[in-house]
């Protein structure tokens, strides 16, 4: 079957470099995935190739080739967390020849729903950090109620209720309680309830 796609690829005019495979390198940061096909292609024309499915129908994400002045890469804006995607590349190079690499398989990381607690004890406040798995660009909010607890599951502060962007949400404490009151050096808790679930993560205050 390997054989039988190579010649199928050239009889299309388009060569699989099947055995100098040159990989990709995978970037993802504020909801860009980059995708680096590796190696020096200076001077060469290349175009993006992207399936939500191995077998599946191959979508151009140019309308046209472009010329590689360095990193032969594609950015895609529609990439979605925690989903997979194969990308093909096509070059074409000085003797007008097309080489294809590929496809590449790439699972967009997403970020699980989770709680964290950052600084000191010693500090006044406390950072808490909710993350939402999902898209800020694609998915709607998700509603929140983050709120404070003492030892005996009192909540003394609310924090938050209502819809939270996906992704990462920051809030502070500063160990107050909801009437203003400071409440001083003690264990508390932090809680997080959503429809996706809950977490909760321990404050300790030592002022």
């Amino acid at each position: 079957m390997r054989i039988l796609g190579l010649i199928l690829a050239l009889a299309l005019g388009v060569s699989k470099a099947a055995f100098a495979d040159p990989g990709v390198t995978v970037h993802y940061r504020d909801e860009l995935l980059r995708v680096t096909l590796n190696g020096s292609y200076q001077g060469s024309y290349y175009q993006v190739w992207r399936s939500g499915e191995l077998a599946g129908q191959y979508q151009p994400l140019a309308s046209d080739y472009t010329l590689c002045t360095g990193d032969c890469q594609l950015a895609d804006l529609q990439a979605r967390p925690g989903q997979t995607y194969w990308y093909r590349f096509d070059l074409q190079g000085p003797g007008g020849g097309i080489t294809s690499y590929g496809p590449y398989a790439v699972t967009v990381p997403d970020t699980p729903y989770g709680l964290r607690v950052t600084g000191s004890p010693s500090s006044p406040t406390a950072g808490i950090v909710l993350s939402i798995p999902g898209s800020a660009r694609h998915d709607d909010g998700v509603g929140v109620r983050l709120h404070v607890l003492d030892l005996q599951g009192r909540v003394v502060k609310r924090l938050h209720s209502g819809p939270l962007p996906r992704g990462e949400s920051h809030f502070r404490w500063d160990g107050r309680a909801d009437d203003g009151r400071a409440l001083g050096a003690g264990i508390f808790f932090v809680r997080a309830e959503s429809p996706l679930g809950a977490a909760t993560r321990r404050i300790v205050r030592v002022r």
